[in-house]
């Protein structure tokens, strides 16, 4: 957990501190940001080793009420990664979120992402989430990219190297 530092009273709930990424098939989308690059290649890399690491609060939304905490369930313990099943897919949904007024990607081509990255981590609700986030996500500000590539390919997820 971490505490935010342009929000007042906010932990986070994840923290990751290494660079991680993804290889996609949309190249041509280059871009570097502080927590993000997207090199020409279609390589997707969050900068969690920045300092203090990569903060988010898993897959959203959740609302905190008398001290509970209520939303998005981030899902079990993925017996591969030691991590909630959701937690790979939602950084990177998140942090490309985040940029979304500079990427040159599509809300479509990252929610699309975020739907494959949960099926790869064999969530089972995959599809349900993809759903919403395609139904809500919009609520989330206005994008730069309109234009959506149709069929979008991950060939590589460096947190699972080993079995690439």
């Amino acid at each position: 957990m971490a505490k935010s530092n342009t929000i007042p009273n906010k932990v986070y709930k994840f923290v990751y501190a290494e660079d991680l990424f993804i290889k996609t098939n949309l190249v041509g989308r280059g871009c570097k940001y502080k927590w993000l690059e997207i090199e020409d290649d279609g390589k997707i890399i969050v900068k969690g080793s920045n300092p203090g690491g990569y903060a988010w609060d898993g897959c959203s939304p959740k609302w905190n009420f008398i001290d509970l905490i209520f939303g998005t369930p981030d899902g079990k313990l993925d017996f591969n990664t030691d991590k909630q099943i959701t937690y790979f897919a939602s950084m990177i949904h998140d942090v490309l979120y985040q940029y979304k007024g500079e990427i040159k990607l599509s809300r479509k081509e990252v929610d699309v992402i975020f739907k494959n990255n949960l099926k790869r981590s064999g969530f089972l609700l995959s599809e349900i989430y993809y759903f919403f986030v395609r139904l809500f996500g919009g609520l989330y500000g206005k994008w730069k990219t309109k234009k959506s590539q149709k069929k979008i390919i991950i060939t590589e997820f460096s947190w699972l190297e080993d079995e690439n």
